[in-house]
């Protein structure tokens, strides 16, 4: 590993791996990145890897579009599948959600976002193992898809390598050198690497990383739980992603069987553990919506982290107080989304002194006088 680089940018999961590459794209040079583990060994390798265009806010559905313009160019620019399949992605809103959800679906179409309203006995068509009897209706986009986050990071630190890069696994990050307000060098497991520039990609442990510059960064982490089933022919493959957002539950089609996710509650670790007996709770909700996955086995599954801030917008930009140290984190359950327009900003930002593709502004730290964690969007 180097002593020296230009930037070290610590944290190799989806964001920090397409930091590095947007960096080198852009024909910086000297890069070093850091990971504690293996590349994509967090919380971009246990999402449900669905990328949306159907947000719910205008910054998030303009970060959306741009990453979209990559995914979609993925194989021409990186000679790598990353297996995009448009499933599409059907929300589906009760009584006390419904008001929200057709809010989100005018400023989709307004953003041109190609978004459609279904009513309850279309749904039941489309899907027909869902209970719709509480539906008000649903919204589905059909370029929403799935994708394979290990491909993306993969084809990300192998291009960065071609384009000059250094990418090191089992090298955790302990601490950060200052020299008045400055950063000199970031500490690692192997070694000190002297650096005027640090890119802060660290996932769940990014406020960890904040505080070694004297930042407090208002991120929590939260965790979310995956089962999945053994073959269940009885929802077909052509199923949409499915949300319950009155519930906090989802379902799609994962291979011949079935993913299910849910959870929120806040974790005390960065290594969360699947813990069988939420399994119940998991049910419970499947049954409400979905009786027939009751005749469903359940095989294996895990835990991930989601690294959420108060507002559920990213942390990005520079670091007040602290030159050379620059925030790209607290992305919450959207950096597998939103992962290749992350890189390219953070690029910009370095490269030519401003975001360009779109204004970061929203996302500095300094956007938070107060923390509170009353109005997240999930």
């Amino acid at each position: 590993m180097k002593s020296r680089a230009g930037i070290v940018i610590i944290g190799g999961g989806i964001i920090g791996t397409s930091v590095a590459y947007h960096l080198a794209q852009r024909g910086v040079r000297d890069i070093v990145l850091i990971e504690a583990d293996l590349v994509g060994s967090g919380a971009s390798g246990r999402s449900a890897a669905m990328i949306l265009l159907q947000m719910s806010r205008e910054m998030t559905v303009r970060m959306s579009q741009e990453s979209f313009k990559e995914y979609l160019n993925f194989e021409e620019e990186f000679d790598a599948d990353i297996g995009y399949k448009p499933i599409g992605y059907l929300n589906l809103a009760t009584k006390e959600i419904a008001d929200n959800l057709r809010a989100q679906f005018e400023l989709q179409h307004r953003l041109g976002v190609p978004t459609e309203i279904l009513s309850p006995d279309t749904i039941a068509r489309l899907v027909p193992a869902l209970d719709v009897s509480d539906l008000e209706f649903g919204s589905i986009c059909w370029q929403d898809g799935v994708i394979d986050p290990h491909s993306v990071m993969q084809a990300y630190v192998k291009h960065a390598r071609r384009l000059g890069a250094e990418i090191n696994e089992k090298v955790e990050a302990t601490g950060i050198v200052l020299e008045k307000d400055r950063v000199a060098g970031v500490r690692t497991t192997a070694g000190d690497i002297a650096t005027p520039l640090v890119v802060n990609a660290a996932g769940a442990r990014a406020a960890q990383v904040g505080a070694w510059v004297g930042l407090h960064l208002p991120i929590k982490n939260f965790k979310r739980t995956i089962f999945i089933t053994d073959r269940f022919d009885e929802i077909p493959e052509r199923t949409p992603f499915v949300m319950d957002l009155a519930i906090e539950w989802y379902f799609r089609k994962e291979g011949k069987g079935i993913l299910l996710g849910m959870g929120i509650e806040e974790s005390t670790t960065f290594e969360p553990q699947l813990e069988w007996e939420f399994l119940d709770a998991m049910i419970q909700r499947a049954l409400h919506r979905a009786p027939i996955l009751a005749n469903a086995r359940v095989m294996r599954g895990w835990a991930g982290l989601r690294s959420l801030t108060p507002d559920d917008y990213p942390i990005l930009g520079r670091a007040p107080g602290v030159e050379g140290f620059v925030n790209c984190c607290g992305w919450g359950g959207h950096g597998v989304m939103h992962a290749p327009i992350a890189g390219q900003l953070v690029a910009e930002l370095i490269a030519d002194g401003k975001t360009t593709t779109l204004d970061a502004h929203a996302f500095e730290l300094q956007r938070f006088s107060q923390t509170t964690y009353s109005h997240l969007t999930f």
